[in-house]
């Protein structure tokens, strides 16, 4: 008996974020009709070349892989996460997918090298920088580029702007990210960079790909429209639906479950979102991951930790207080920030627990709490908050693949640290 579209093709497991993992069964036609249509909205061709760093074993970079080799372009592998800055230089992409985590440490990283920079070099940056968001501003917005910005586009270009394009290897196109929301902030910076970013939305049910922000057609804070074949609505809790050629046939031996995950033809993504006017989709919070505190109020933990995250000095950041009097955050730091900002921490002499204990570390990460603290309500406020000495790991099981946090995991790993939180005096 041949192929069909309807033999199954390949089983990927889900990463667990949530849950025990799934094998997710995608068939021949699931995942053909996925890079189909991603190939209609994602103008590559066989002059391009891409620099793969996600596993092979996540949906994402797989139908990445596929579409890329479909379309005929040359693929390097990096050698791992910690070499990507290298492998940049060496393979000089022009397309790359990538995971809003490798984007913010990227970001934050060059924000923290400049701001230990001369006073001269610093206003330099920031003033190429607003040059390069003024025009993306408008073209993103589809009016015409200012006369003073037209004017000095070319100057912050070749001071500023092309050398930090060059740190990504000189010649992206564009970036695509995926498996999580990326902070607007971020966006904004590549694109002032001059480097667009297509941001999609999807999950390894869906063979992944569900939507796509078209080039040229981007709106920031969206993850963007449907692909072709794919049809979303918003349930009444909220929670975001989709129906397409792209939905898997179901888990592998998991009758039960697949019942539950695929309802009248409509795929539950567990995802928290909206739809606006023009079918861009805006994802608010996983459905799974929502506090619920001890007093009823519901926060999605998601875009707070992204406002802690923004700074250089925190690599990693995660909210606990479901059912809990209120909200704490377990923080990491970043060594190589941590060392620009305060000059005396010196990691090879001392031990991680010893530095983050120190009185001028804490009240740096208090500050950032405290900022943070500003732009919230009351009930969403982090009242309690503790530096873990660690960094979290895939091989240590924190992390995911993608670098999504384990939430149960860490909550498993580090529950001395959070009843602590709750439990010592003020």
């Amino acid at each position: 008996m041949g192929i069909t579209s309807d033999t199954l093709a390949t089983i990927i497991y889900t990463s667990g974020t949530t849950g025990e993992p799934k094998g997710v069964m995608l068939s021949h036609g699931n995942v053909m009709s996925n890079i189909n249509d991603v190939d209609a909205v994602v103008k590559l061709d066989s002059e391009d070349e891409a620099l793969s760093f996600l596993p092979l074993s996540h949906a994402f970079e797989r139908t990445a892989v596929m579409l890329f080799l479909y379309k005929g372009l040359t693929v390097t592998f990096a050698e791992s996460l910690e070499t990507i800055a290298r492998d940049l230089q060496r393979v000089k992409p022009t397309v790359m997918t990538g995971v809003p985590r490798v984007f913010e440490k990227l970001h934050a990283k060059i924000y923290a090298t400049v701001a230990e920079s001369p006073l001269l070099r610093q206003k330099l940056f920031h003033w190429a920088i607003g040059v390069g968001q003024a025009g993306a501003q408008a073209q993103l917005a589809g009016r015409s580029v200012s006369w003073s910005t037209r004017v000095q586009e070319p100057l912050a270009d070749r001071l500023v702007l092309s050398k930090v394009r060059g740190r990504l290897g000189g010649r992206i196109r564009f970036l695509v990210s995926g498996s999580a929301p990326l902070s607007v902030e971020v966006a904004e910076f590549l694109f002032a960079i001059g480097i667009p970013v297509l941001e999609g939305y999807g999950l390894t049910e869906t063979a992944p790909v569900l939507t796509v922000n078209p080039e040229g057609k981007q709106k920031l804070g969206t993850v963007g429209v449907a692909v072709p074949q794919v049809t979303l609505r918003i349930a009444d809790d909220g929670e975001i639906l989709a129906r397409g050629p792209n939905i898997m046939t179901g888990y592998y031996r998991k009758q039960s479950e697949t019942d539950a995950a695929i309802q009248d033809g409509w795929f539950h993504t567990g995802d928290i979102g909206c739809l606006d006017d023009e079918g861009y989709l805006t994802i608010t919070d996983r459905k799974k991951e929502l506090i619920i505190t001890a007093g009823g109020k519901n926060i999605a933990p998601n875009p707070i930790e992204a406002s802690l995250k923004r700074s250089p000095l925190i690599s990693e950041a995660m909210l606990v207080g479901d059912r809990r009097p209120y909200i704490v955050a377990l923080l990491l730091p970043d060594l190589d920030a941590l060392k620009l900002r305060a000059p005396t921490v010196k990691p090879g002499e001392a031990s991680l627990e010893d530095i983050v204990g120190l009185p001028h570390v804490v009240r740096l990460f208090g500050d950032v709490v405290d900022n943070v603290n500003e732009e919230l309500a009351r009930h969403e406020q982090i009242k309690r908050w503790a530096i873990l000495p660690t960094q979290f790991s895939i091989a240590s099981g924190e992390l995911t693949p993608t670098l999504k946090l384990k939430r149960r995991v860490v909550v498993e790993r580090w529950s001395s640290v959070i009843d602590q939180l709750y439990t010592s005096s003020e």
